[in-house]
């Protein structure tokens, strides 16, 4: 259920290094969420045409998303810990990333033919 997308204008190549960040993400949002990392769903995109402000300097935009809740200390520790993970990963500074949170109604999401209603 738990799905984490990510675009950046500094995406390499390697996907090796693109296969590491997302075991990382997934690991990191399996223990926070408290759901079997075989459900989180992980993708990653290339966007050539991103700008942070003013500058086409490295950065990136992220997204995760649930269903069920996502607490303000649960957001607030994820952020840190994907914030890192990006960073270190794309060598991104933390000021040129963001990251939307997102909590759905369990009939809001679709698995396997039916929803998780």
């Amino acid at each position: 259920m738990p799905t984490f997308i990510l675009q950046s204008n500094s995406i390499p190549k390697d996907n090796d290094k693109l296969d590491l960040l997302q075991k990382h993400a997934r690991k990191i949002i399996s223990e926070e969420i408290g759901k079997s990392p075989q459900f989180v769903l992980t993708m990653i995109a290339e966007c050539t045409q991103m700008q942070f402000g003013e500058s086409s300097k490295p950065c990136a935009y992220a997204e995760i998303k649930n269903v069920g809740k996502l607490d303000a200390t649960l957001t607030d520790s994820l952020s840190n810990r994907i914030s890192s993970v990006i960073s270190e990963s794309l060598n991104i500074e933390k000021d040129r990333i963001y990251i939307e949170f997102q909590e759905s109604e369990r009939h809001l999401w679709g698995w396997n033919g039916k929803t998780f209603a």
